[in-house]
């Protein structure tokens, strides 16, 4: 009798040590950030398994908050010829932050991919003569710089523009694709989506 008590005594210790930990680890999944992300993997990482495998409100918003990145940095207050490139990076800066396995792995596929095409784009058209920009993320003083940022040349910058929005819509449509199966990715697949059709913004000559 008295072993039984003891045994129980110590399984009810032992779920007191393991709930406060499990409260922890969902806190950390769900708790969105509050400024864009840096170029870091946006899931909580404390040596267990990547957590951004299963889609959760955390992570979309995360890669939401990264697309909408590029908007804010690769605007009008850069030339036309910059902001393929520069969109790029960005594209890129997704798929960093998502595993190579699990729900978003169509998303990080799909940003690879337009990653791919928008550099081609900038490598046909690249104006080697124009310096490189060091832009600032959201031009704010204080954010970490992006990678150098190249130019296409200034005769062909519409061009390599509407062929980079091709890349865009393309990308848009093949995320919108991917998250009818399985169904629980819908939601977030269209966010994402949204997202990247808003990109087409920077794309415009105005």
């Amino acid at each position: 009798m008295n072993r039984s008590i003891l045994t129980t005594f110590l399984l009810a210790l032992g779920l007191l040590w393991v709930l406060p930990v499990g409260s922890a680890r969902a806190d950390c999944l769900e708790r969105p950030t509050e400024s864009v992300p840096d170029f870091s993997l946006i899931s909580c990482q404390d040596g267990s398994p990547q957590l951004g495998q299963v889609i959760n409100t955390g992570v979309t918003k995360g890669i939401v908050k990264i697309l909408q990145g590029a908007d804010k940095t690769c605007d009008a207050r850069i030339d036309l010829r910059y902001r393929i490139d520069c969109l790029r990076l960005y594209y890129l800066k997704v798929a960093a932050n998502l595993p190579d396995t699990g729900d978003y792995l169509p998303i990080k596929q799909a940003m690879l991919d337009a990653a791919g095409k928008l550099d081609a784009i900038v490598t046909k058209y690249e104006d080697d003569m124009a310096p490189p920009l060091h832009l600032r993320e959201g031009h704010k003083p204080l954010a970490k710089r992006l990678p150098p940022v190249r130019a296409v040349k200034d005769a062909f910058a519409e061009t390599a523009a509407a062929e980079a929005a091709a890349v865009v819509k393309e990308t848009e449509l093949v995320i919108i694709r991917s998250g009818g199966d399985p169904a629980r990715r819908t939601q977030a697949y269209t966010d994402v989506a949204a997202a990247v059709e808003d990109n087409l913004v920077v794309l415009r000559s105005a």
